[in-house]
C-alpha cells in the first residue's frame, strides 16, 4: 500500500490482522529522496518526501503498536540513516531532516512507552543507521573513500537488520563503526566538522 496514505495503511493492517494475525515485528523501511537544492524542489516533492519518510511512521505505529502494547510483546524497527546526525553536502535539505525525525521519533515513542508502563513494557524499539545502500534512491553518489562511505548491497543490509533486531539493539549503524564515530565527531568544533566533511567529499550530483 501507499504508506503515506493513512486510510490505505489502516485498511491493509485490518486485512493482515484478519488473514494472518497480530503483527509482532514492524519494520518501517520505506524511504524516498530527491537530489535537488531546496529552492529547486517543487512543493509536492518536499511534501512527498516528508510524508513517506516521516508521516508514514505515525500511521504504521498507530495501526500496529496497540496490539503490541496490549500483549506486551513486539518489536518496532525503523530505518534512519547516518545522515540523520548531520546534513551532509548539498541536496539533502529534505532527506537528512526526515531521517533525523525518524531517530527522534523512535527515541520519543520508546521513552513514552517506558514511562507510561512504569518500566514494565516488553515492546522493543530498534533504529538502524545505514550508510549509502545501493537501492537506486541516490542516482549519482560520489565519495572519495568508497570503503568508508557505503555502497552497501541491499541483501547484506537486510540480513544485518534482521540480526540487529534479533539481538534487541536499540541503535546500530551499518557499517557498525559509523554511529560511534559520528557521536565522537559531534563534540568537535563546527569548523573541524566542516573540514572533515570536505575531506571525505561525500556528495551526490543533482537529479536532472
Amino acid at each position: 500500500c501507499n504508506v503515506a496514505d493513512r486510510e490505505e495503511v489502516f485498511k491493509v493492517a485490518e486485512k493482515v490482522k484478519k488473514e494472518v494475525g497480530d503483527v509482532t515485528v514492524l519494520v518501517n523501511n520505506a524511504g524516498i529522496a530527491t537530489a535537488k537544492s531546496l529552492l529547486n524542489q517543487s512543493l509536492d516533492e518536499i511534501t512527498r518526501v516528508i510524508n513517506v519518510n516521516v508521516i508514514a511512521h505515525y500511521w504504521t505505529l498507530r495501526a500496529f503498536l496497540p496490539s503490541m502494547i496490549e500483549k506486551n510483546h513486539g518489536h518496532v524497527v525503523a530505518i534512519s540513516s547516518i545522515v540523520a546526525s548531520y546534513g551532509f553536502g548539498p541536496y539533502g535539505t529534505t532527506y537528512c531532516p526526515s531521517k533525523s525525525a525518524v531517530r527522534t521519533m523512535m527515541e520519543a515513542v520508546s521513552e513514552e512507552l517506558r514511562a507510561l508502563s512504569n518500566g514494565k513494557s516488553s515492546v522493543k524499539f530498534t533504529t538502524i543507521y545505514p550508510a549509502l545502500v545501493l537501492t537506486g534512491i541516490v542516482k549519482k553518489p560520489k565519495f572519495r573513500f568508497p570503503w568508508l562511505m557505503g555502497g552497501l548491497l541491499p541483501q547484506k543490509v537486510a540480513s544485518t537488520i534482521i540480526d540487529v533486531q534479533r539481538q534487541n539493539y536499540e541503535n546500530k549503524s551499518i557499517p557498525l563503526f559509523w554511529l560511534p564515530l559520528i557521536n565522537v565527531l559531534r563534540i568537535l568544533p563546527d569548523k573541524a566538522i566542516k573540514c572533515i566533511i570536505d575531506f571525505l567529499d561525500f556528495r551526490v550530483d543533482p537529479d536532472d
